[in-house]
């Protein structure tokens, strides 16, 4: 399970539902440099309790307009490396990437590899109805990218429904592979739709999974 941008607060006051199931997730974290202590020490918090604080890019822009105005290069630089930099001079390693908005391109997955060890790439929606299986994985594959089989966002518009949601948990056990589900915010209760889940919805699926004996581990545990 991976979380992205910078929700802090609302994933700290989540410890208690990820400690009750000895869960531990992947945190991707984009605009660190205007984190405020609060939210540093939260992140620490976080890490020295078992989750991985990853990486989302330094200001999560849209990738495609980035390259078609400052091109490759500049992408790297400014919102690869000086990021990665950041991130490490705070103490979070930055081993694994989220894309942002899922986007990528054959060249920024190249030169990411270059750089992390895991790269979590296409959204769920892209997944194939007919072929979840593609999106289990039984190892890192060669290029390391990971795409999502689903959501870890049950207020998303797109999210498929407890059912659906189950099969996959269902499927992952049955192949015993890796599967990777995104969500964003983690809010104490539901308040409309949004890119988020509320608590009860994070405890739902994780006991989902620990019912099927499926282990909720970081990307960099897979």
């Amino acid at each position: 399970m991976t979380f992205d941008d910078l929700f802090v607060d609302n994933w700290c006051a989540t410890r208690p539902v990820f400690d009750a199931f000895n869960a531990r997730v992947t945190f991707c974290i984009s605009h660190l440099h205007n984190a405020t202590p609060s939210q540093i020490k939260g992140l620490h918090l976080l890490q020295r309790d078992g989750h991985e604080i990853a990486y989302h890019t330094r200001t999560h822009p849209r990738l495609d307009q980035y390259l078609r105005r400052h091109g490759l290069a500049h992408w790297l630089a400014h919102e690869v490396d000086r990021g990665i930099a950041e991130h490490r001079a705070l103490g979070f390693p930055a081993r694994s990437f989220g894309c942002p908005f899922h986007a990528s391109t054959p060249e920024t997955r190249k030169a990411l590899a270059e750089r992390f060890d895991i790269i979590r790439t296409d959204g769920p929606r892209s997944a194939d109805p007919d072929n979840p299986a593609a999106r289990i994985y039984q190892d890192v594959p060669a290029d390391k990218c990971l795409a999502n089989l689903s959501f870890a966002d049950m207020q998303h518009k797109a999210f498929p429904g407890w059912t659906r949601q189950m099969e996959l948990l269902d499927l992952v056990a049955e192949t015993g592979g890796t599967a990777v589900f995104v969500g964003h915010d983690i809010r104490r209760r539901k308040t409309g739709r949004g890119f988020y889940s509320a608590q009860k919805q994070i405890r739902r699926l994780i006991a989902g999974a620990q019912d099927r004996e499926i282990s909720i581990v970081p990307l960099q545990g897979t």
